[in-house]
């Protein structure tokens, strides 16, 4: 019966998110570009260690986290996007989520992907591995009296062999939302694994390079809301004016 209920539940917000998202794709005359680098300033937290005693012989003895990976004072696996623009260029036509299990680690740590793509699931490592998909659904957390940890499983897959891929579509009702937020990525065979995910239904958006780096381009000219997040950082947002043809040039600074 809970199973059936957030069935119901997840069909009930697609159907609620599908018509309020309304994106439009049109043809996008004088675009204008968002160029920028995420910095990390102060001094950088501590690398976690997570103890492994299963599996060392694939797994080592020890998992870093590696939540900051800071070059220069730029940080990587930060995630940038617009927030809801109405109208733009369309999304990468078959585009591809990869999460690829080597060394019972997930690769990349973050990902954008966009509604209508693919998740790609691999194994790399020759022992048994699970993921989990999990949907954060903040009505959820405020209405049920024992509320999921992690959200709503909208996958679940088994790795029973090394080398064994698997597809899942992205749907619609994955898309970033604020009561849905990203798609958390966890393992209940090897609790330390752990991914980032989000899933958008336009096409502005980016994961910081090695050099903290981004570029969201063939933007409307107009004003917008430019989202920063990071997972052990936070979220930013900056007000940004983009004009005909032009190329606005920003710093999103995290830290102390």
């Amino acid at each position: 019966m809970k199973k059936l209920l957030l069935a119901v539940s997840l069909l009930l917000f697609a159907a609620f998110t599908t018509a309020a998202s309304a994106y439009e794709t049109v043809d996008v005359k004088n675009g204008g570009a968002i160029k920028g680098v995420v910095k990390f300033k102060g001094s950088i937290p501590p690398n976690e260690s997570i103890a492994i005693d299963k599996n060392i012989e694939v797994c080592g003895t020890a998992q870093v986290l590696n939540e900051y990976l800071v070059y220069d004072s730029r940080l990587k696996n930060a995630v940038v996007f617009i927030d809801s623009p109405k109208q733009g260029k369309p999304l990468p036509k078959d585009s591809v989520v990869t999460l690829n299990i080597r060394n019972c680690r997930v690769s990349p740590l973050v990902s954008i992907g966009f509604v209508g793509g693919k998740f790609v699931f691999k194994n790399e490592d020759d022992i048994l591995h699970t993921l989990q998909l999990k949907l954060w659904l903040e009505y959820q957390r405020l209405a049920s009296a024992r509320p999921l940890k992690d959200g709503a499983t909208i996958y679940n897959i088994a790795f029973p062999t090394k080398d064994k891929q698997i597809e899942k579509p992205i749907k619609e009702y994955y898309r970033y939302h604020t009561d849905t937020g990203f798609i958390r990525v966890t393992s209940n065979s090897d609790p330390w694994m752990r991914g980032y995910v989000y899933v958008f239904d336009h096409p502005y958006a980016a994961v910081t390079d090695g050099r903290g780096e981004f570029v969201l381009d063939n933007l409307p000219p107009g004003e917008y809301t430019l989202n920063v997040w990071h997972e052990d950082a936070g979220l930013q947002k900056k007000n940004i004016k983009v004009t005909p043809s032009g190329t606005v040039e920003v710093e999103i600074e995290f830290g102390q």
